[in-house]
């Protein structure tokens, strides 16, 4: 099955060059004369941008004597071919290197890299040892048709429903962890979308995951429209084996934005079933004259725990996350301060509240761009719960990242 997706995969790249290489042909006095087509005219068909990171990890968990360290080295190619004007096709790749104690004591770490294929397995793993692990994968892969108010896209693509900053109940087809901050692109899915335009923000879509597995089935409709300078929209369809449900706006009260989102599931053979879930999120944020920038959010999942043991897994398991698992916790608050001290130099402080648990996430980052294409984080990720009225930290995580894009 892998084989034969990388197979399909590069007959569609050569297709696209192939379009791209056709010969024009002019009449001259009833003669036809073949033009072949200058390289360089070619190559202004092709864009390609990308990105690579060196990520180094620090982690000191709670019991354990010593350090454990984690590196990656991060490249990613984004391909952009345009066949004409309303037929263009995308490839995304992305390869990892992973190297560090946690790739030596976690023997299924090579499971929990190599996620995120649906239907075709568009990933490789040619080195895997308890030393060193590389993985590559297209994680888009897509072929995209436009004309007029109707885009068609079919292949492995990001649909993204979600209006939140940090949680989003509508994104039902490629949710994603804030704890996850190292994958900006965040995931995609193999599916077929078609959207239809109309109006200022207006619109209707429909999309459906490409799987062979029941559980993963994802198919769906969304309407959006734009009332009293708010984007609401409306989603339905059938996540699993569950109907679901959705409403989402984003707009704002007075000059702070203001942006919600409701997600509701329920299995649709048993409409009695009481074993529906709810999952809330609304937020609000403030730019000041200043660049200080303000944030909050709360997040109600009502099949949260008291005392989960997986929320930490989201900072270490860089895959797919469903939407039903965007926090384990029952009641969620975020808060976020962030301010440009210097046109190079930006710092944020994020946290999030378990009330129920006594327990939070702690959350600084400090960016500097060193140049315009190069930039330096150091970030921290601490969690922490309450024993005996204190507070202490269970796991602390540094990471410093370079990264340089292209």
């Amino acid at each position: 099955m892998r084989a034969r997706a990388w197979i399909a995969v590069f007959i569609l790249w050569l297709s696209a060059c192939n379009a791209l290489a056709q010969t024009d042909s002019v009449s001259i006095d009833s003669d036809t004369v073949t033009q072949t087509k200058p390289r360089k005219a070619i190559l202004q068909n092709l864009q390609l941008k990308g990105y690579v990171k060196q990520l180094q990890t620090f982690i000191l968990v709670r019991g354990l004597d010593s350090l454990l360290t984690e590196n990656l080295l991060h490249n990613r190619l984004n391909f952009n071919y345009t066949i004409d004007t309303s037929l263009h096709v995308m490839a995304e790749v992305r390869t990892r290197i992973f190297y560090g104690d946690l790739l030596r004591q976690v023997p299924i770490y090579p499971q929990l890299i190599d996620s995120g294929n649906d239907v075709w397995d568009l990933s490789a793993m040619p080195v895997k040892s308890r030393s060193l692990l590389v993985h590559t994968m297209l994680d888009r892969a897509y072929l995209e048709y436009t004309k007029n108010q109707l885009e068609v896209r079919l292949g492995r693509q990001r649909i993204n429903w979600g209006l939140n900053l940090v949680w989003n109940p509508n994104d039902i087809f490629n949710a994603y962890s804030y704890l996850d901050f190292d994958y900006e692109e965040r995931p995609g899915s193999d599916a077929v979308r078609v959207r239809y335009f109309s109006g200022f923000a207006g619109g209707a879509e429909f999309a459906a995951r490409l799987t062979t597995d029941p559980e993963k089935r994802t198919i769906a409709g969304l309407y959006k429209f734009n009332r009293s300078e708010y984007d609401i929209q409306f989603l339905g369809g059938v996540v699993g084996r569950e109907a679901v449900l959705g409403l989402g706006w984003a707009g704002s009260i007075q000059d702070a934005g203001f942006k919600g989102e409701f997600t509701y599931f329920h299995p649709y053979r048993d409409p009695l079933d009481a074993s529906g879930q709810l999952l809330a999120s609304v937020s609000a944020d403030y730019s000041f004259a200043s660049s200080l920038y303000l944030h909050g959010s709360v997040l109600y999942n009502s099949k949260g725990e008291k005392n989960p043991q997986t929320l930490l897994l989201q900072a270490f398991q860089p895959g797919r996350l469903s939407v039903k698992e965007l926090s384990p916790y029952r009641y969620n608050v975020f808060g976020q301060v962030s301010y440009t001290f210097h046109p190079l130099l930006t710092g944020r402080l994020a946290t999030i509240y378990f009330p129920e648990d006594q327990a939070f996430f702690l959350n600084p980052v400090l960016t500097y761009s060193a140049f315009p294409n190069l930039d330096l984080d150091a970030i921290g990720q601490l969690f922490m719960d309450s024993e005996q009225g204190e507070f202490k930290a269970t796991t602390k995580v540094i990471y410093a990242r370079v990264k340089w894009s292209f």
